[in-house]
């Protein structure tokens, strides 16, 4: 399977997924990973506009990613992005990645819908086997809200990253597609 050049979209209760576009590198995206407290368990702490509109052509470009914005249903309100990478159909697994930037939108649920959307997709459709993802240990919301989701801890890599003068360990989770 290749995803390169693929556009998709899915549909949750509250939320819409859609593969990013380049009109969707904005200020208010910016503005998310340029904010300490977004960015604070984040590799990116600085972009601008083109550096969104180059990753974003990047992740269209690779055959093995697939890149979405979060949006709000009922007003179209871009509130985040979720990413599956790699998509690995021969091991019939997937890692997905999340960012809810608009903090308005933080503990609602919105990452846990955009998540299980794409989980349910990869199960059901691509036929999958497991979904994986990587957190940072401080992170310990994330941590939750992903155990909620059926995620379970399967490694952990000590000092894994440095963010600042801060050494953090990995947690890497699991999901098994329900039988």
């Amino acid at each position: 399977m290749d995803f390169a050049k693929t556009t998709m979209a899915f549909e949750g209760s509250r939320v819409t997924l859609h593969t990013m576009e380049d009109r969707d590198a904005t200020e208010q995206y910016v503005g998310w990973l340029n904010d300490p407290e977004v960015n604070r368990y984040l590799g990116t702490k600085h972009a601008t506009i083109q550096e969104l509109r180059d990753y974003i052509g990047q992740k269209d470009l690779q055959p093995n990613a697939l890149f979405f914005g979060i949006f709000l249903k009922q007003d179209g309100m871009h509130i985040g992005t979720v990413k599956l990478e790699p998509i690995e159909p021969e091991k019939k697994c997937a890692t997905i990645a999340v960012l809810i930037g608009e903090k308005t939108c933080w503990g609602k649920g919105y990452a846990a819908e955009a998540m299980q959307v794409l989980i349910d997709w990869c199960f059901r459709t691509l036929g999958f086997d497991e979904m994986n993802l990587g957190v940072i240990a401080k992170n310990a919301a994330a941590i939750r809200a992903y155990q909620k989701l059926g995620f379970r801890e399967v490694k952990r890599d000590l000092g894994y990253v440095r963010y600042g003068d801060e050494l953090h360990d990995q947690v890497w989770m699991t999901l098994t597609c329900p039988a």
